[in-house]
């Protein structure tokens, strides 16, 4: 495992590289300790077709909460089958009912955390699709950024992390890579059913995650802590 300065110093110098640069980095650095996590409902899907072209046996994390849109069940299946690629399925350890309802922070708690955060021991480095452009919350990410978690170090590796939204819809479209049809029905970022909705004109994309509940996060970004 590298040290908190080796992972700032690479960080640095793979701040202005393409994302398959760094994604080839952590597989490379980390082999057979590497996962990538997709919902595919937004830019992962580019990661995991650049990662189809890199190595196909990487494990991809879907986080299977039990209230994702059946379009994204139905394209999860669809993409993986197209690629080859390695997904695997983490689902919650217990099931707490419709606790969206009344504590929706709990609720991703049971449904995505805890089910990455038993996972993630088994792993060096955990790259993800977030964005510094995606949220204010998100907004200081490095392409590269040494975590903690329960006394597990991991790399948090961020590819796409300079990217804005309009540059990861141009890599898209100019690879032909199939993305979740409810984009075209509006919806920017897209998760649990009972907690998305779509965006109207003017808002930040992920303006329809958990909209009037004075939540933005579900907690897969904010459970490690960065060093």
């Amino acid at each position: 495992m590298l040290s908190p300065a080796e992972v700032h110093e690479r960080a640095s110098a793979l701040r202005a590289s393409p994302p398959e640069e760094v994604l080839r980095w952590a597989v490379t650095t980390f082999p057979q300790r590497t996962a990538l996590t997709v919902s595919f409902g937004g830019a992962g899907v580019a990661l995991a077709y650049m990662l189809s072209r890199i190595d196909k046996s990487v494990p991809i994390y879907f986080l299977d909460t039990g209230f994702h849109f059946p379009q994204t069940l139905e394209f999860k299946a669809r993409f993986t089958a197209q690629y080859g690629l390695n997904v695997i399925d983490l689902k919650p350890a217990t099931e707490p009912g419709p606790l969206y309802q009344t504590d929706p922070d709990r609720c991703c708690w049971i449904r995505k955390v805890e089910p990455l955060q038993r996972t993630l021991p088994g792993f060096d480095a955990w790259v993800s699709a977030v964005r510094a452009d995606q949220a204010k919350t998100r907004s200081g990410i490095e392409p590269l950024e040494y975590h903690e978690a329960d006394g597990h170090a991991v790399v948090k590796v961020y590819p796409l992390a300079t990217w804005s939204r309009d540059t990861v819809w141009q890599y898209i479209k100019e690879h032909g890579i199939p993305y979740h049809p409810l984009h075209d029905a509006g919806f920017t970022s897209i998760g649990c059913w009972p907690c998305t909705r779509a965006t109207r004109p003017g808002e930040d994309e992920r303006a329809g995650r958990w909209s009037g509940m004075g939540k933005t996060e579900c907690g897969l970004h904010t459970f490690t802590v960065k060093q």
